[in-house]
C-alpha cells in the first residue's frame, strides 16, 4: 500500500477532529458554464486530427507528486459504470476507462464548451450522407498492465464488445438507439452506421457513457464491480470506503508523457466544513465550494484561485404522469407558480443564480431564459403567483388544497440541495400544497425512484445529471424510450419535436426547434424546473494547467494535463 502523503494525513486528522458546522456542499460532479454549441456535421466528409486535444500548457510541466481532489460527498456505490448511472460511478470511470472521443479542456476553451476531441480514436471521418462514422484507433493504445489484460493492445473488437454490452445492460442504452450497426474492418478501425442522420452524434460518442470495457474481466467476473482495469490515464490502486479512491499514473497511456502527477487521491468528503478546512490548511488541492464559502476561502488566502461559472444541471420536481393528480396540467402549472425562484437564488446562492427551463442555464447557446420575452406567454409559469396557483388547483378539483408525499434523498447531494428541499416545501405550502417529506437513502433512490419506480401521486425533488448536449436532456427525460424518463412522459407532439431536432443539421434551424420545445414544455410542465447557481471551484496556487470541464469524464480530460509546481 502506498504511503499516505503528509497533507492527506493532515486532512484525515482534520476530518476526525473538526466540529462540523454544515453538511456537504453540492457535489462537484454537478456544474455548468457559458458554452458554445458543439460543431454540427454539414454532411460533407470531415476528419479530426490525432493530436492530443489540448493547447500548450501555461508553463513547462513538472512530473511527479500526489494530486488531492475533494471528489465526492459519498462512496461510489458501484464500480461498474454500465450498471450504475449515479454520478459517483460515472466520475469514477473517467479516471480509468477510455472513450472514443472526449471533450476538450485547455487554454481558450471555456468550461462546458463540450467540444468533441480525439481520445482512444486517433481520428474519425463522417460520410457524405452523414450516416457513417469511421474511427481509427491509436496504434499505441494499450490496456493497463494488470492481469488478465497484461497490457495488450486495445482493438476494434474491444469497442464492439463494449457497445454490445452497453446496449444490453445499461439503463442508458436508449441513448445509442440511433446506431444501426457497428463493424470492425480491421483491428484499428471501427465503423458506426446510423439508422438516420443524427446531428449530435459526435457529442454523444464523446459523452461519458460508452466506456471501453475489458472483455476478459467481465467474462471472468460477470461484471466490472470487482476489478477495475481500463486503458485510461490512471490505474486503480485502492478504494477506502468513506475516505478515498487512490489512482496511480498509467505509464503506458497513449497520450505519452501524461498524466504528469504520479498519484491522485480522490477524497470522499461529505462535510462542507471539512472541505473548507482542508483547502485552508492546504491539505486539499482542488475542491468544490458552496456559494457561502466562496468569499471566505478567497479572502483567507488570496493565493487560492477561485473559478466560478453557471451550473449545467437541473433541480426539478417530478412525478408519475399517468395518474391523478399530476396527469392534470393545471396541477403541474400550480406547482410551478408556487415556487419562488428568486428566494431560492437569494438563500442558496447569495443572489447569483438562474431559473432553468427544460434546459439548464449552463448550456448557454441552447438555453432559453424561461422568464424572458423569448419564452412568450408561458413565461408566466416561471414567476411566482400564489393566488394563480390556488385558482389552478381549485379548477382541478382541489379547492381545499392538495396533500402529497414528497421524496428526496438527503444523504447524497449536500447541504445546498437539502436546503432547497426545505425551501420548496415551505413555498408549496403557501400555495395550498402540503408536501409530506419522505427522505430516501441515496442508494435506494438512484436504483428505484430516479428510474421512475415510485407510486403515482407522489412528488419527487431531485437533480438531473449534467449532460453535454440538449438532445440528451430532452431525449432522456421526455422521450418514451429515454433512459431517465422519470415521470413516464409519453407526449406524441413532444416526441415528434425531439426526434425532428435530432436530425436537423443546420445549426440555426435546430436552435429554433429546441427553443420551440422549451416553450412547449414551459406550458406543459411535465416536470417543474427550479433554479441553479454557480459552480465554485477552489485550487491551490501550485496546481498548474487547470482548465476545468464539467462532465463525468473529466478524470480523463483536465486531470491528466495538471501538474504540481511548488507543492511541499
Amino acid at each position: 500500500m502506498a504511503k499516505i502523503p503528509t497533507r492527506l494525513a493532515t486532512y484525515r486528522l482534520t476530518r476526525r477532529t473538526l466540529i462540523l458546522g454544515s453538511l456537504a456542499a453540492f457535489a462537484t460532479a454537478c456544474g455548468g458554464a457559458d458554452t458554445s454549441a458543439p460543431p454540427q456535421s454539414s454532411g460533407a466528409p470531415q476528419s479530426s486530427s490525432g493530436a492530443q486535444a489540448s493547447i500548450a500548457p501555461t508553463a513547462a510541466p513538472k512530473a511527479g507528486g500526489t494530486l488531492i481532489i475533494r471528489q465526492w460527498t459519498g462512496d461510489p456505490p458501484d464500480l461498474d459504470p454500465f450498471l450504475n448511472v449515479t454520478f459517483r460511478a460515472q466520475e469514477f470511470a473517467g479516471f480509468f476507462y477510455s472513450r472514443l472521443l472526449k471533450f476538450d479542456a485547455g487554454p481558450g476553451t471555456q468550461p462546458n464548451s463540450f467540444i468533441p476531441a480525439p481520445d482512444l480514436a486517433e481520428s474519425y471521418q463522417i460520410s457524405q450522407d452523414g450516416l457513417t462514422y469511421t474511427f481509427k484507433l491509436r496504434a499505441n493504445a494499450k490496456w493497463q498492465n494488470k492481469a488478465p489484460l497484461n497490457g495488450r493492445a486495445v482493438t476494434s473488437d474491444d469497442v464492439i464488445y463494449s457497445f454490445e454490452r452497453f446496449r444490453k445492460v445499461s439503463p442508458q442504452k436508449g441513448n445509442l438507439d440511433m446506431v444501426k450497426e457497428v463493424k470492425a474492418p480491421d483491428p484499428q478501425t471501427v465503423v458506426f452506421t446510423l439508422n438516420n442522420v443524427f446531428a449530435p452524434f459526435e457529442t454523444t460518442i464523446a459523452s461519458p457513457m460508452l466506456w471501453i470495457m475489458p472483455k476478459e474481466v467481465i467474462e471472468a467476473d460477470g461484471d466490472a464491480r470487482k476489478r477495475v482495469i481500463g486503458s485510461g490515464p490512471f490505474i486503480f490502486d485502492r478504494f477506502e470506503k468513506g475516505v478515498q479512491v487512490v489512482a496511480k499514473r498509467n505509464p503506458d497511456y497513449y497520450f505519452q508523457g501524461t498524466p504528469y502527477v504520479d498519484e491522485v487521491a480522490l477524497l470522499i468528503v461529505p462535510e462542507e466544513a471539512t472541505a473548507v478546512a482542508g483547502v485552508r490548511a492546504k491539505s486539499i488541492d482542488i475542491s468544490g465550494l458552496t456559494a457561502s464559502d466562496r468569499k471566505a476561502v478567497g479572502t483567507s488566502d488570496p493565493d487560492i484561485k477561485i473559478l466560478e461559472y453557471p451550473q449545467n444541471q437541473l433541480y426539478f420536481m417530478y412525478w408519475r404522469l399517468e395518474a391523478p393528480p399530476f396527469n392534470d396540467v393545471r396541477v403541474r402549472q400550480a406547482v410551478s407558480l408556487a415556487l419562488d425562484r428568486d428566494e431560492i437564488i437569494s438563500v442558496l446562492w447569495e443572489g447569483t443564480g438562474y431559473p432553468n427551463s427544460a434546459l439548464p442555464a449552463g448550456l448557454r447557446s441552447f438555453y432559453l431564459d424561461p422568464r424572458s420575452a423569448a419564452m412568450g406567454p408561458n413565461a408566466k409559469y416561471f414567476k411566482r403567483d400564489v393566488e394563480g396557483a390556488k385558482k389552478l388547483l381549485a379548477d382541478a378539483g382541489f379547492a381545499g388544497g392538495l396533500k402529497v408525499p414528497l421524496i428526496a434523498s438527503l444523504n447524497a447531494y449536500g447541504n445546498t440541495f437539502n436546503q432547497s428541499v426545505e425551501l420548496v416545501i415551505k413555498q408549496l405550502k403557501d400555495a395550498g400544497i402540503t408536501a409530506d417529506l419522505r427522505p430516501q437513502d441515496y442508494s435506494a433512490y438512484i436504483s428505484s425512484t430516479f428510474l421512475g419506480k415510485f407510486d403515482p401521486g407522489v412528488m419527487v425533488w431531485g437533480l438531473e445529471t449534467p449532460y453535454q448536449e440538449p438532445h440528451d436532456y430532452l431525449y432522456n427525460m421526455y422521450h418514451p424510450k429515454g433512459g431517465r424518463n422519470h415521470g413516464g412522459v409519453n407526449d406524441t407532439k413532444l416526441t415528434e419535436m425531439i426526434e425532428k431536432q435530432a436530425t436537423t443539421l443546420d445549426k440555426a434551424a435546430r436552435k429554433a426547434q429546441i427553443d420551440d420545445i422549451q416553450r412547449y414544455l414551459g406550458e406543459q410542465q411535465h416536470y417543474v424546473m427550479g433554479v441553479a447557481g454557480n459552480t465554485v471551484i477552489a485550487t491551490q496556487p501550485w496546481v498548474k494547467n487547470f482548465f476545468y470541464e464539467t462532465d463525468y469524464g473529466r478524470g480523463g480530460e483536465y486531470v491528466p494535463k495538471l501538474f504540481l509546481d511548488g507543492k511541499k
